[in-house]
C-alpha cells in the first residue's frame, strides 16, 4: 500500500508539473462558443463538489476502520452512500465526456483524468461491499482496512486532479480577462 500511495502521489505531482506546459496553449480564445465553455464549468464545479463529498464520506469510512466498536451496518450505511454518490459522479462524467468537444484544453485534460480516478474509486468500493457481504468479522481484517484506505485515497486524488485543473483554468480565465483588459486601456 506504502508503494502505492508513493506511485499515487508521483503521478499527482507530474500532472501538476506538466500542466502548465501542456496547458499554456489553451487562451480560450480558440473556443468560439464561450456560454459553452461556461456551461462545461458549471459541470464541472457540479461534479467537483460532488468528489468533495465522496471524500469526505470515504474519511468518514476509513475513520470507522479504526473503531472496533462501530457495528457492521454503519460500515454498510456509508459504503451504500459512496456506491450512490459514486454512481452520480459516473453520470456526471458520462455527461462531461459527450461535452468535451466544446470544453477549453484544461477542462478537457479534468474530463479525461477524472475517468481513470473514478473507475478505481468504484472498484474499491466494490471491492469493500463484498468483504461486507461476505460477513461481519471481515471488517476487522487487515484486507478490508487496506481496501477502506485505498478507497478514501482514490477519492483524495480524484477530488485533489480535478480540483486542480479547474483552479488552474480559472486563474488562467482571469489572467486573460486581465491583459485583454489593460491592452484595451494602453497600459
Amino acid at each position: 500500500m506504502r508503494y502505492k500511495n508513493i506511485f499515487l502521489a508521483s503521478c499527482l505531482v507530474a500532472t501538476m508539473i506538466a500542466m502548465p506546459a501542456a496547458l499554456r496553449a489553451d487562451t480560450n480564445k480558440s473556443i468560439s462558443d464561450s456560454a459553452t465553455v461556461r456551461e462545461v464549468a458549471d459541470h464541472l464545479a457540479a461534479f467537483e463538489q460532488q468528489a468533495v463529498d465522496v471524500s469526505r464520506l470515504s474519511d468518514h469510512l476509513l475513520t470507522l476502520t479504526r473503531n472496533h466498536k462501530t457495528n457492521w451496518e454503519s460500515h454498510a450505511y456509508y459504503l451504500n452512500n459512496l456506491r450512490h454518490e459514486i454512481n452520480g459522479l459516473g453520470r456526471m462524467l458520462s455527461e462531461l465526456e459527450q461535452s468535451k468537444p466544446q470544453a477549453s484544453e484544461a477542462q478537457q485534460m479534468a474530463i479525461e483524468r477524472a475517468r481513470p480516478h473514478l473507475v478505481a474509486l468504484a472498484n474499491e468500493t466494490t471491492e469493500a461491499l463484498d468483504f461486507v457481504r461476505a460477513g461481519r468479522r471481515n471488517l476487522w481484517q487487515p484486507q478490508y482496512k487496506e481496501t477502506v484506505a485505498d478507497l478514501s485515497e482514490q477519492a483524495h486524488i480524484l477530488y485533489q486532479t480535478v480540483d486542480t485543473i479547474v483552479d488552474y483554468h480559472n486563474a488562467d480565465d482571469r489572467l486573460d480577462n486581465l491583459e485583454a483588459s489593460h491592452s484595451g486601456s494602453g497600459i
